[in-house]
């Protein structure tokens, strides 16, 4: 009986990590280049049930049996989460500035604050001071000449420039646009090609906030990609998807707590009317 109330209760736990993981996604729903998360959850360990004397050649009471009950389940629990990379659906802007990348293993290389960045999104813009950075002020690299093959190396400091790149700076009054092969052209100019970057193992990259992720171990190589002028990625899962899988997770939060309920009211049973002297 109490195996049933924890078993539930687990239940009820999953499903909330479940509803906070659709909820962020559809939150997002509208945020260039977001990619979804997921969980991945796995059975508690079971335990194996048996009958008294299960397995006895002769039992004491023949007419008796005494069969396996089998496996009885304890729980769910939640096991790791895990980003989606897979690339989401370009969607047309018609901007100078907007581009998207063709190969979804490749990243925009950002210089913010807290150190050297990666990110998808490409909606990009001339701060106050001429330089192209994205939505939230982070400069975006390109490369001096160099082109150097690792960027970051394993273990390597992440909060200082990288050599070989820098930020891309626009001259004062001129029109910037990109092209197909991630040149940045001011009236024409060639002024700077944009860095690339990705890793063999995409799980090393880690989502830090503001739609960028940072590299948490392994070499961060320089990557290649058609770019998409004019074009911005959407995010990659499905609304309709996600609202089902919201509505899923809703019924099963309220069916795992009807099992709590009726555990409750079990024991509560056990507790004070069985064995109560009746006269």
């Amino acid at each position: 009986m109490i195996r049933g109330l924890y078993t539930s209760a687990s239940g009820m736990l999953v499903e909330t990590i479940r509803q906070d993981m659709l909820a962020n996604n559809l939150a997002n729903v509208d945020t260039t280049g977001f990619k979804a998360d997921g969980g991945i959850f796995k059975e508690l360990p079971t335990m194996e049930i048996r009958r008294v004397n299960d397995g006895k050649l002769y039992p004491p009471r023949p007419f008796y049996k005494y069969p396996i009950i089998g496996q009885l389940g304890t729980g769910a629990t939640f096991d790791e989460g895990y980003t989606d990379f897979s690339a989401g659906k370009m969607s047309f802007t018609g901007n100078n500035l907007d581009v998207a990348l063709e190969n979804p293993q490749a990243f925009f290389v950002v210089q913010s604050p807290e150190g050297v960045r990666f990110s998808r999104d490409g909606v990009f813009k001339v701060n106050e001071n001429g330089f192209l950075v994205n939505l939230h002020g982070d400069y975006i690299l390109g490369e001096t000449g160099e082109r150097p093959e690792i960027l970051l190396l394993d273990g390597e400091e992440d909060n200082a420039l990288i050599p070989g790149l820098a930020p891309i700076r626009i001259p004062a009054d001129t029109k910037a646009y990109i092209d197909e092969s991630g040149r940045v052209l001011a009236n024409g100019e060639a002024v700077g090609n944009i860095a690339l970057g990705s890793a063999a193992d995409r799980k090393a990259f880690r989502k830090e906030g503001a739609n960028k992720f940072k590299r948490a171990y392994g070499d961060v190589a320089r990557a290649e990609s058609n770019f998409l002028p004019g074009y911005i990625e959407k995010p990659n899962f499905s609304i309709v998807s996600a609202m089902v899988k919201m509505i899923e997770v809703s019924r099963a939060y309220e069916a795992n707590a009807k099992v709590v309920q009726a555990h409750e009211t079990m024991i509560d049973k056990a507790v004070n009317s069985v064995g109560v002297s009746r006269r």
